[in-house]
């Protein structure tokens, strides 16, 4: 089965921060965003080090669908402060029946109560350890790496991958 992922901002920026934006378009999945995720990297080494990848694709929302994302937004202000970039990526995701990338709290919650289906940076580092693309070692020095950039990181969950992995690496004789 074809797995499509839609990522927000904050995945591309902490991949980037802790260099595995490779091993990400490695990954055994298709990963599309939206033009207005693409607007919101200010840093240009990021955004071209993201935009290099073929395996990206962009969704452009013509006027009438910027139309109809605007009204969401408004709608959705009553349960939640999402910004426009985000509910073009949660939009775009619902709409399509792909699974929604981000590390945003608020966009989360918001977005798996409407019944989307969410998946976050974790989700990213247990594929890159399923598919071999990185090692339970490696995957514990750069989950923890995060952990020291990116404060908003779910801990507890954090500290079991990194139990688990350890785990595997001794059992792996490494």
């Amino acid at each position: 089965m074809e797995i499509i992922v839609v990522s927000d901002t904050n995945i591309f920026i902490d991949l980037y921060k802790i260099d595995l934006l490779d091993e990400f378009f490695s990954l055994a999945i298709h990963v599309h965003t939206t033009d207005l995720i693409i607007y919101e990297l200010k840093v240009k080494e990021q955004k071209n080090k993201i935009l290099g990848y073929d395996k990206l694709f962009i969704k452009k929302f013509d006027m009438q669908e910027m139309m109809e994302l605007v009204n969401f937004q408004r709608k959705m202000q009553d349960m939640t402060n999402v910004s426009i970039q985000d509910c073009s990526v949660w939009v775009y995701a619902k709409n399509n029946d792909y699974i929604l990338l981000t590390g945003d709290s608020k966009l989360r919650k918001v977005a798996i109560k409407e019944g989307t289906n969410v998946r976050g940076i974790l989700y990213i580092f247990d594929r890159m350890v399923e598919e071999n693309l990185i090692t339970p070692q490696k995957a514990c020095e750069k989950i923890q790496l995060l952990r020291q950039l990116n404060g908003r990181l779910p801990s507890k969950e954090i500290d079991k991958r990194v139990c688990m992995w350890s785990d595997k690496d001794k059992i792996q004789g490494k």
